[in-house]
């Protein structure tokens, strides 16, 4: 594989039986998390990102990498994507909070399951992809350092979102047994991104409604109080 890999990022669609439910949602809410990850893609890659709420999957397209996050409503849908292209013989990975809750099962979809956060195991990953080494799953060690995350790519997603969305923390220090965010995707480490950096984000984001795509926002209420603050004077 050359030094460039083209990379085609997938939010997939619900299947029929959900869309009562989540399916009108998520027509308002961008796919920070596929955004997230394009920023922290090394500049020298192609990244697409198709979000398939609002336009179809172009199985013939030229890409070199497929990654597609899901949610568990998702996983059939992001399974059946997988599954025809690695039938053309693309490579693909699985991550989001169904993968990292069950990787042996997503393993069965795909070339590579990335478990929890991916930031710093994704350049790993592509660098893997080019040496002909790619590994079965890809897991961090330890916590994402929030202040390394690079801006969010929004304008790869496409379309009109009525919706704007931020990300300020990860982790949640309670560890309910029943919950994904300290158990598969970011831990037991409450983690907070340095408000100015928040800040400088949230002035480039055009929508005047905002998601907050934090799991426990307010486990700080100091942070939260001076980031609110913050947000009214800027």
């Amino acid at each position: 594989m050359g030094e460039v890999i083209r990379i085609l990022l997938i939010y997939p669609k619900l299947k029929f039986s959900y869309k009562k439910t989540l399916g009108s949602l998520l027509h308002f809410f961008p796919p920070l998390t596929l955004e997230q990850l394009a920023g922290n893609t090394p500049s020298r890659h192609e990244v697409k990102i198709v979000d398939e709420e609002r336009r179809g999957v172009d199985f013939n397209c030229d890409a070199d990498l497929v990654g597609i996050s899901c949610v568990t409503p998702q996983a059939p849908r992001a399974y059946e994507i997988a599954d025809k292209f690695r039938e053309k013989g693309v490579k693909v990975v699985l991550g989001g909070w169904h993968p990292s809750a069950l990787p042996e099962e997503a393993k069965q979809h795909a070339d590579a399951v990335v478990i929890g956060e991916a930031e710093e195991t994704w350049p790993k990953l592509l660098k893997d992809l080019q040496e002909n080494e790619l590994k079965p799953f890809y897991k961090n060690n330890k916590p994402v350092d929030l202040r390394k995350i690079k801006t969010p790519r929004r304008e790869l997603t496409g379309g009109v979102n009525l919706i704007g969305a931020v990300q300020t923390s990860r982790g949640c220090p309670m560890g309910c047994e029943f919950c994904g965010v300290s158990n598969s995707i970011y831990g037991k480490v409450f983690r907070m991104r340095p408000i100015e950096d928040v800040v400088e984000e949230l002035q480039s984001i055009k929508q005047r409604q905002l998601w907050f795509y934090d799991p426990s926002l307010t486990i700080n209420p100091r942070y939260t109080k001076e980031l609110f603050r913050r947000m009214k004077e800027s």
